[in-house]
């Protein structure tokens, strides 16, 4: 019976040496793909035996010598996963593994050697050395095996121009955040060579991939000193997951319980049912998190970056007073997201968020490390005591937020990495509570750019109403509102059925859901202008209500969003509006726009500080500045205007000038 070897010999032979042969004479860094199903197939039939039990992967790093085969280099592809990374320790070294992980960095493109040439000084012979690892030392051969030597010679010369180079890259990986227990992860170094680290291999920071490789523990280089010992990955491949929501934990017997779950005509009820039932209610509130889950419509190839991408990602806001169920509304989000980080604004700092610089151990080079905004790439990130991050850290979310990505030149580096990624946000008010008859405005420490760029915010008030405290102590004391099993669908049946359904579900707008939003943003925008304190809404509010749309059909896995699903994208929108204290003829303040009285007050302001510095000159003093305050507060009051901040916008706009 043929070697395993020998198998593998005659399997290429058969199957890809016209395509090795062709692609050599090109003379350019290459990969030949070896799909495994089809090998693995061919050696059941030829012995009876599969890929594991020959032990294929033993032989197949020797092949690219075997064929002679240059630049291009042979890979098997498609290798089904067999292990987990967080599984992997030191009983499993020396053995090939194959695992799905995410890049949390990786070096730019090193160049090592590959075969290093050294000359004997007294004969002159070449001596080759095969360097298997990068870090690998002491490679120079000990003495001369050349006849006038006879092994006396130990003078060798490094000759660096008849060496041979590679490109070698080293990542840092971690498990996806979708197959963590327990919200843990591990850190695992891996090394890719040649071809898998060349330019052609496009891998970023953030990416999730499938890799095979040989495992193995290695003394642990760092500054030239050895301390000890690490796990390091020898890749023989990787690839970038194609399906971002790929989840190989969904059986086609969960797949058939999906499909009937979604003809149900309450699933939506189901769903919106099960975001945190141990919550009282705050159904709105729920309903706009479901919609969330299930965001809008990626693009059908799932690009990071195009000119023509949309964003699809729904972000969200709770404000409201502590201790009124905001974390835990988070905390049930973060339990049944496919994909989810959380984590709290007061110990979170603005490279943590997105992406910070570090020197790698091995090379000593400057490399780029993803924040949790890349980490949760296509998943919610979750942030807990969002006020408390500092305004740069919040303003550095803007980019991710509206562009998903995150760009980044640090150190001497230029990275753009993908972040797309819904935000959910929780944020308490200034003074601990939420005073409807104040402006949300002074009661936020959120930038007005970061703020305009969430499609829903709620506000969570804690009323004082005898009869409302009543019946919420009842429910409380009794457990009567939490629902029984029938009327909710359990963590995991939910997790599944968002994750089959933003991977397989691509709702379409009809004619007349588009000519439903279409109106309802033009006579919405005419009315606020037909109001002197009218503040109309944006093309940013239309696409949100696109993206509510689309995700509300989605909860009911349908192929078209109807009027329906518009009108209650809507009354989700509105709702969350009021609870600002802003109408839709206002809604336009999210996004600074000034109504008609604003920009008269201003422009009088304006007037009144000229005056005054025209007596006293460019710098005003602390009495002057106190009184023109005062008249404008005056104004305010007698125009109904209730921003805070109008004179100090009037003042900065004559200082820019």
């Amino acid at each position: 019976m043929a070697s395993g070897k020998a198998l593998l010999i005659n399997y290429i032979k058969k199957t890809h040496k016209e395509e090795i042969d062709e692609l050599k004479s090109q003379d350019r860094q290459c990969k030949v793909n070896i799909d495994y199903e089809d090998l693995n197939q061919y050696l059941i039939n030829q012995t009876g035996k599969d890929f594991w039990k020959h032990q294929i992967y033993t032989y197949i790093d020797q092949m690219d010598e075997y064929f002679n085969t240059g630049k291009v280099t042979l890979k098997l592809m498609n290798v089904p996963e067999r292990d987990n990374l967080h599984d992997l320790d030191a009983t499993n070294n020396n053995k090939w593994i194959s695992t799905k992980a995410m890049i949390k960095n990786i070096t730019d493109i090193r160049v090592d050697l590959k075969i290093a040439c050294f000359v004997c000084r007294e004969c002159g012979k070449l001596h080759y050395v095969q360097v298997t690892d990068p870090t690998q030392q002491n490679i120079r051969p000990a003495l001369c095996d050349g006849i006038d030597c006879a092994g006396t010679s130990k003078s060798m010369r490094f000759n660096k121009d008849s060496s041979t180079y590679r490109n070698y890259r080293i990542l840092k990986l971690e498990e996806p955040l979708e197959l963590r227990s327990g919200g843990s992860t591990r850190e695992f170094k891996a090394i890719v060579l040649d071809y898998l680290a060349s330019p052609f291999t496009h891998l970023k920071v953030g990416d999730v991939v499938n890799l095979c490789g040989l495992f193995k523990i290695e003394p642990i280089k760092a500054k030239g000193k050895r301390d000890g010992y690490e796990f390091l990955i020898h890749v023989h491949n990787i690839t970038q997951v194609d399906d971002v929501f790929e989840d190989s934990r969904i059986s086609e017997d969960d797949v058939a319980e999906i499909i009937e779950l979604s003809k149900k005509e309450d699933i939506y009820e189901l769903l919106c049912n099960s975001i945190a039932p141990e919550v009282y209610g705050y159904e709105t509130i729920k309903k706009g998190l479901i919609l969330q889950l299930f965001e809008g419509n990626r693009p059908s190839n799932d690009s990071f970056k195009t000119s023509h991408m949309d964003r699809w990602t729904i972000h969200t806001l709770l404000i409201g007073d502590p201790g009124i169920g905001k974390s835990q509304l988070i905390q049930s989000v973060k339990q049944r997201a496919p994909k989810n980080i959380t984590i709290s604004g007061t110990n979170s700092s603005q490279a943590g968020l997105t992406v910070t610089t570090k020197r790698d151990e091995l090379t000593g080079m400057w490399t780029m490390e993803a924040g949790v905004a890349v980490l949760a790439d296509t998943g919610i990130l979750g942030i807990d005591e969002y006020d408390k991050l500092v305004p740069s850290a919040q303003k550095s979310l803007n980019e991710p937020m509206e562009q998903s990505c995150v760009s980044s030149a640090k150190a001497g580096l230029h990275q753009i990495m993908s972040a797309r990624t819904s935000i959910l946000a929780g944020a308490n008010p200034k003074y601990s509570k939420f005073d409807p008859y104040k402006s949300y405005r002074e009661q936020l420490d959120i930038p007005e750019s970061n703020l305009s760029r969430f499609d829903l915010i709620f506000v969570l008030e804690d009323k004082v109403d005898a009869e409302q405290d009543a019946k919420l102590a009842d429910a409380l004391l009794n457990k009567d509102f939490i629902l029984d099993e029938s009327e909710i669908l359990d963590i995991d049946q939910l997790k599944k059925y968002v994750t089959w359904i933003k991977a397989n579900c691509f709702p379409a707008l009809n004619r007349e859901a588009k000519i439903l939003l279409r109106d309802f943003y033009v006579d919405t925008r005419q009315t606020a202008l037909q109001s002197s304190d009218g503040k109309p809404i944006t093309p940013r509010d239309l696409k949100a209500l696109e993206r509510l749309t689309i995700a509300r059909a989605k909860c009911e896995y349908r192929e078209v969003a109807t009027v329906n699903d518009a009108i209650e994208a809507i009354e989700i929108y509105t709702e969350a509006l009021s609870g600002l204290g802003l109408t839709l003829a206002t809604a336009g303040e999210l996004h600074g726009t000034y109504s008609e009285d604003e920009l008269s007050l201003i422009s009088d302001i304006e007037d009144m500080i000229i005056a005054a510095m025209e007596r006293e000159g460019n710098i005003l003093s602390k009495e002057t500045l106190k009184h023109l305050k005062m008249e404008c507060g005056l104004l305010c009051h007698e125009k109904g205007i209730k921003r805070e901040d109008i004179f100090d916008i009037a003042y900065s706009n004559l200082k820019k000038v």
